[in-house]
């Protein structure tokens, strides 16, 4: 195995300038999440030219391509995502949509396609037993929710997360074993991240001249104050180790400063450590939105939306990925076993199917702002592209005894209790206490 591993390094290494060249086309073109036509052509573009059966138009812009060994064995998936977010003031941000990758998914889109170079090229597949799909995928920011909301009702869509549109399309119905490498400034690999629900809140009242006859209204904008006090008296009631985060914007505060308003909209995420922890949060959201309306006879509707599931990482993966980044780089040091946050749609992944959330070294800054830069593209783009590459040789190699060992751990939910649990969080509520 040690023998084709250098061989996936060297390949690797004499497809560096190529791999720069993805990652730097991708950076300078950012497109926001279910927009990334651009980048899913370069993927898609790429995996053809290496000859690999290809689907296009998974979750709108999402594309897989399949390198099999012929032989019985796991299904590994190597994922990349490449779509950015909206940070105007990045100095790479695209001037006209404000489209930045101050999150780095343009090096997932470069190590995933160095990964595919490598593994092709080295005819790696001809040792291993199963099968590596090469999956790049759509829409891991969760944002532009109004224009996700379009995509919904256009029936273009069923979930925000691009991720859990692509197990809800199928691409993951065949895979065992899942790998993402992200870019960040030290190597490490998360043990957990919260995952997340969307509220998306309307309170309705009723308007009246705010200087002459107040009493007459009924002020939305205090129903949204008092539900926003009411959550926030709620943080007692949380274990901390569910680590539970609500925080949200209020996007409509009223149409004018002298009209009591009748019309406020908020939207709030709710995060939790597991499934049972989000539910818990969210049952208590929604009775503080209640409680706001029914106090001031106004009315409330809430949408909503799944955001993502808490990711679980699987500590096997942890450790073959650790062993091969000591080869690489033997005074890099790695650390597992935190938790985060933050969230990922890498958690639906991982609810149903073993994964590794890996953060690989390259960049300097904050994520998500506008000094969130690659100050070192052989980390970012080199070496993640050879750890994806050995990682799937290490699953694979020979009978593939490692991956069907790691492919057969029980996981957090079946499919099926996956795909019900999303549909069960899409729902509307409505309480209306105004006089009829």
């Amino acid at each position: 195995m040690l023998d084709l591993k250098n061989q996936i390094r060297s390949a690797v290494d004499a497809s560096r300038a190529r791999i720069i060249a993805i990652a730097e086309q991708i950076l300078h073109h950012p497109e926001l999440g279910y927009r990334e036509f651009q980048a899913s052509k370069l993927m898609r573009g790429l995996f053809i030219e290496l000859g690999l059966p290809v689907q296009e138009n998974l979750a709108i812009t999402g594309c897989r391509a399949v390198l099999d060994s012929g032989r019985p064995g796991p299904t590994v998936a190597l994922l990349g995502e490449f779509d950015a977010l909206p940070v105007p003031t990045h100095p790479l941000a695209d001037p006209s949509t404000g489209a930045a990758h101050a999150c780095g998914h343009h090096a997932q889109s470069a190590a995933l396609a160095g990964a595919a170079i490598a593994l092709t090229a080295s005819k790696a597949i001809e040792k291993l037993s199963g099968k590596i799909v090469f999956i790049a995928c759509p829409a891991e920011e969760f944002q532009a929710l109004d224009f996700c909301r379009k995509l919904i009702a256009e029936k273009k869509l069923v979930y925000c997360g691009g991720k859990a549109e692509l197990i809800r399309t199928g691409a993951f119905d065949d895979v065992d074993v899942a790998m993402l490498i992200h870019g960040g400034s030290d190597h490490f690999s998360p043990a957990s991240f919260n995952g997340f629900v969307m509220k998306k809140i309307v309170f309705t009242g009723k308007a009246s001249h705010a200087g002459l006859k107040p009493q007459l209204g009924i002020n939305a904008l205090s129903m949204a104050r008092q539900a926003l006090n009411l959550i926030d008296a709620q943080r007692d009631t949380f274990d901390d180790q569910d680590s539970v985060r609500i925080h949200g914007i209020v996007t409509n505060g009223g149409a004018a400063v002298n009209v009591v308003p009748d019309r406020v909209e908020l939207e709030l995420q709710i995060r939790a450590k597991t499934p049972a922890a989000i539910q818990d949060a969210a049952v208590k959201v929604e009775r503080c939105l209640q409680a706001a309306a029914m106090a001031f006879a106004g009315a409330v509707q809430v949408e909503t939306l799944p955001g993502y599931m808490p990711f679980k990482s699987c500590p096997e993966l942890e450790q073959l990925h650790a062993a091969n980044l000591k080869s690489l780089a033997p005074e890099v040091a790695f650390s597992t076993g935190t938790h985060r946050g933050s969230s990922t749609d890498m958690g639906d992944v991982s609810m149903i199917i073993p994964s590794l959330h890996a953060y690989n070294g390259g960049f300097t800054g904050t994520p998500h702002s506008t000094d969130f830069l690659v100050t070192d593209p052989e980390k970012a783009y080199i070496q993640a592209a050879a750890l994806l590459a050995m990682n799937a040789v290490d699953l694979l190699f020979g009978d593939a005894a490692t991956g069907k060992s790691i492919a057969a751990q029980p996981t957090t939910l079946s499919r099926e209790e996956y795909r019900k649990l999303m549909q069960e969080t899409s729902r509307p509520s409505k309480w209306d206490y105004r006089k009829k």
